[in-house]
């Protein structure tokens, strides 16, 4: 196999936008290696069938924490994407940025261009917003924003429930206020789901500089005298090794990018050791600093028509009809379509929540299945939790899943938050603006009343919102994993490029900001 300039290890969010700028100059040779498939799958293209994917093995790493011991022991389902766009071809599609103070803490701890207004330029350039036009957004880059198409005139009911309860309305939660209730933006175009695969693979793939290999699993990266010189990956049962005369970028998120880093003699020596693998950098970092949004369903039965109601009987041939013809219908629906994000109380500077609200709910099941049932369902997570956990390798097989422990809610603080913002959810539903719909609790449930109650009803069922997030971090001191140009300390020639860098989880959905960080790390490449 020819030598490349940049070999990229993971085509999800960011590793999509590295390969399209770094092959733009026809002089790069670029290649990049996916674990997955292609992205042909009609489960992929149809909105509403993205909590299918939560669960296939064939497009989804199939990943669940290990046991978690605040939440009664439970291991939490946690789905990653495997395949061309990687979890944004599985995710809710709903697009957020996270609170312009998240990237300004970056910067004031030494991460020099990556505070808001570092960033910004990148989000407004890469955004082809079909609403909004103002200083926050930009109108003609790769990725497709717009607003719902398709929504049940309960959803609004929703909204002016909230504003009853005193959280304005609000038509843009990336503008210069993330706080209040309205629609989600959503990476959702002619009713099909818009990944970056399709953002920015979709128009570029022929370029001859440009090779993609699917269904390989990387299985090091080769460095010798403590330069990246090439990747070792698997692919139909053959080992295969192609060189690098480049940069390498592991771009294979959370969970996958640590474990690289640790099979390829990176991370914690006593931990490499014990498993056989040589260590060329010994950093404790490595896998480290894990966290995620843990969220709580509080669900309702009402008298109107909710996703169940609908998906039945000639409401289901209604809608087909509709998502066939016009794109418009209830198969459009993104795992949310009303957004919430509201303070705790008048002592919160900006947004301590964030809620997705869907026409629908479940019940869920300990092996992660959910049957669909008549409801609503708003569901509730702290944005800026404060537990930590880690991303540990199980031995030197590559093809063993790596223990995820998320510990979740081992910080007493974040055990009271998510009680509080559950309670304020929960009132949400007594507005009077829901009067006529005759709201019945399922979620919690009406005879769970008294605090006790409710932190044991969190501990039994809350649940990831998939946004893992800092097991490489980036950082200026021996905390860290990457510099703020996204280079493994320790070794030339290789960087991390996913979100896995972030220093701390930001305060929404994370696939937007992967997709700058791509961009970013293309430009500080081609730059340098």
């Amino acid at each position: 196999m020819n030598k490349f300039k940049y070999i990229i290890i993971g085509a999800g969010s960011a590793g999509c936008a590295l390969a399209n700028r770094l092959s733009k100059d026809k002089n790069n040779q670029v290649l990049l290696i996916e674990a997955g498939p292609k992205d042909n799958s009609a489960k992929i293209k149809m909105p509403l069938s993205a909590s299918s994917l939560f669960k296939d093995k064939k497009l989804g790493w199939g990943y669940e924490s290990i046991e978690q011991s605040n939440l009664n022991n439970r291991c939490i389902n946690s789905p990653r994407g495997k395949t061309l766009g990687g979890s944004s071809s599985t995710n809710g599609m709903v697009y957020i940025r996270g609170q312009a103070e998240d990237y300004n803490k970056f910067a004031q701890d030494g991460c020099t261009g990556w505070g808001f207004n570092d960033l910004l330029p990148y989000f407004r350039s890469i955004e082809n917003n079909q609403a909004i036009t103002d200083q926050y957004h930009g109108n003609f880059g790769d990725v497709w924003v717009d607003t719902f198409n398709y929504s049940l005139p309960i959803s609004k009911k929703f909204i002016n429930a909230v504003n009853e309860k005193g959280i304005k309305k609000t038509y843009d939660f990336n503008g210069s206020d993330q706080e209040g209730v309205g629609y989600y933006q959503v990476n959702i175009k002619d009713g099909r789901r818009f990944s970056s695969a399709d953002a920015f693979l979709k128009d570029v793939k022929t370029r001859k500089n440009l090779k993609i290999i699917n269904n390989a699993i990387t299985s090091k990266i080769i460095i010798k005298n403590n330069q990246a010189l090439g990747v070792e990956f698997e692919r139909k049962n053959k080992i295969s090794t192609v060189p690098c005369n480049g940069e390498i970028i592991l771009a294979a998120g959370a969970i996958n990018s640590p474990q690289i880093l640790n099979l390829s003699g990176i991370g914690n020596g006593n931990v490499l050791r014990k498993y056989g693998i040589d260590v060329i950098v010994d950093n404790k970092n490595v896998g480290e600093h894990l966290q995620d949004h843990l969220t709580v369903n509080v669900s309702f039965n009402v008298n109107q028509n909710t996703f169940y109601e609908e998906l039945r009987g000639i409401n289901l041939i209604k809608h087909l009809f509709n998502y066939m013809i016009k794109g418009k219908s209830i198969f459009s629906y993104s795992a949310a379509d009303v957004g919430v994000f509201f303070k705790l109380n008048s002592s919160s500077k900006r947004p301590d929540f964030q809620i997705h609200f869907a026409p629908g709910a479940g019940e869920y099941h300990n092996d992660g299945t959910m049957n669909p049932i008549s409801g609503i369902t708003a569901s509730v997570c702290h944005l800026r939790p404060q537990s930590r956990g880690s991303v540990k390798i199980a031995s030197n097989n590559h093809n063993q899943a790596p223990l995820i422990d998320y510990n979740y809610l081992s910080v007493e603080s974040d055990r009271e938050y998510l009680l509080e913002g559950v309670k304020k959810t929960r009132d949400f539903f007594n507005a009077l603006a829901l009067a006529d719909l005759a709201p019945k609790e399922i979620l919690p449930g009406s005879q769970i009343n008294t605090d006790e109650q409710l932190k044991e009803f969190i501990k039994e069922t809350a649940l990831s919102v998939y946004h893992p997030v800092g097991t490489c971090k980036m950082g200026v001191n021996n905390k860290a994993v990457v510099d703020p140009d996204l280079k493994v300390y320790g070794v030339k020639n290789l960087r991390v490029a996913d979100a896995s860098i972030l220093p701390n989880i930001i305060s929404g959905n994370t696939n937007a900001i992967c997709n700058v960080i791509g961009v970013k790390c293309a430009d500080m490449i081609l730059n340098q």
